[in-house]
């Protein structure tokens, strides 16, 4: 009836087959588009396209994972799903902080949290549900297994790791908006916690990957309106100077990726040149300051005592970490935590603005725009008909199944989205939840 490919890789007989599958994909998104106008960059219209892109990566990458012999093109799926992921983790960091500051943090968990929660329960309770039906194995028991769905939601698909993620990063901002932090503080704040998660060893290398993703989102959202004029102004200059900036913000993203992938395997030596600068640089800046900009006000005596106590609490904590695990093992990950994060957060940045500039010929992707809408439940819902009951894609040539499931999955994700929305209604009428 079904293929779980955790235990079984999807057997395919054409490799080429995401070379086919890419083309189509382009085709619908990039070739056929629809007019817009007085559009600006950043709008829904356009998160959402950029979003509808990041869940087609993401849905390729799961794809072509779990396929034997893997597709031609794998190299590039493999990481793509990663870029994906940081798209996703920037503009929930933009779109958080923007209703933040539009709307303070009253009903802030109400309004944002639940709505992820409701959609999610619904979610991984159809997963559970097919297991306990479909698996003989599994225990016949509702009420045993049911917690998992909260409080084991990874045990039930490891791919859940990003609604944990994030919304640890949630309660972050919340916890940082209720100390009545500033802006640059509640970033520094932010960054506190991102340098904290590249150091704990157990955390799983693609949360370390994504360290920085959301800060970089809230440092975009506190400075939407900069950002915005920014990116106007980009759109409407020269042609020759957009095709240059956009080729060196290519460039950029290749040589970071490069660097990340590359200099790993020379952590050390790399972590050590990178502090000589960032000392040297920060020394001649703030002497410059001091001396020249007096503002010998804000390096207090205080500032000085807050910052050697945290840099010592933060030297011991990593004494120990390398007293317990392999020091260049350490700094590999390290490094590689921190570099990849900054490739990542460039490479979605690329891609974001290839969605931007088509502002320039007021066109948008319908296609993009409406999995973008769709794209939180599409995430929660593939994995279960794409790895775990595969009732499709085994059966036939793996192009025209794709198609199918895919159209399949969007339907299933219109519904759940539906579901969720007439959810927080009721909830809504019955005042568990503010009126929208």
């Amino acid at each position: 009836m079904f293929i779980n490919h955790y235990e079984t890789k999807l057997a395919i007989e054409n490799p080429q087959f995401d070379i086919l599958l890419a083309a189509i994909f382009f085709v619908l998104c990039f070739l056929i588009l629809k007019k817009r106008k007085e559009d600006y960059p950043l709008s829904v219209v356009q998160t959402n396209q950029i979003k509808g892109l990041a869940i087609l990566l993401i849905l390729f990458n799961h794809l072509c994972y779990y396929t034997d012999p893997l597709p031609s093109l794998y190299s590039i799926w493999s990481e793509v799903g990663m870029i994906g992921v940081t798209i996703f983790f920037v503009f929930s960091g933009y779109g958080t902080c923007i209703s933040i500051q539009k709307k303070g943090i009253q009903d802030f968990f109400r309004k944002r949290v639940v709505r992820i929660f409701i959609p999610l329960i619904y979610a991984l309770f159809l997963l559970l549900s097919l297991y306990i039906v479909l698996v003989p194995d599994m225990q016949n028991n509702f009420l045993v297994e049911m917690p998992r769905i909260l409080f084991s939601m990874e045990s039930l698909d490891g791919k859940m790791w990003f609604i944990i993620f994030v919304l640890a990063w949630y309660c972050l901002l919340y916890v940082s908006a209720k100390l009545n932090l500033g802006n640059t503080h509640k970033l520094v704040f932010l960054l506190t916690f991102s340098f904290a998660i590249i150091t704990i060893p157990d955390m799983p290398y693609v949360a370390k990957a994504n360290a920085f993703s959301f800060p970089f989102g809230c440092w975009l959202g506190f400075n939407h309106s900069t950002v915005i004029k920014k990116l106007d102004e980009f759109i409407q200059s020269d042609l020759k100077l957009i095709i240059t900036s956009f080729s060196g913000l290519i460039f950029l993203s290749g040589t970071s990726f490069w660097l990340a992938e590359t200099l790993k395997f020379h952590a050390y030596q790399t972590i050590l040149l990178i502090a000589a600068i960032a000392v040297a640089s920060s020394s001649i800046y703030l002497f410059y300051q001091y001396r020249f900009q007096e503002i010998k006000q804000a390096i207090s005596l205080e500032l000085i005592s807050c910052v050697i106590v945290f840099l010592t609490i933060y030297f011991n904590y990593l004494s120990r970490v390398f007293q317990n695990q392999d020091f260049e093992e350490t700094l590999f990950l390290m490094y590689w935590s921190a570099s990849r994060s900054l490739a990542n957060v460039l490479i979605a940045c690329s891609l974001a603005l290839v969605i931007v500039l088509m502002l320039k010929v007021n066109r948008f992707s319908w296609l993009l725009n409406f999995l973008g809408w769709i794209s939180f439940e599409l995430y929660l819902v593939h994995n279960t008909f794409l790895i775990h009951f595969d009732f499709l894609l085994f059966r036939g040539p793996i192009t025209l199944m794709f198609g199918i499931y895919f159209l399949g999955v969007c339907l299933m994700s219109l519904i759940l989205k539906r579901l969720s929305e007439g959810t927080l209604r009721i909830l809504s009428d019955f005042k568990i939840l503010p009126s929208a």
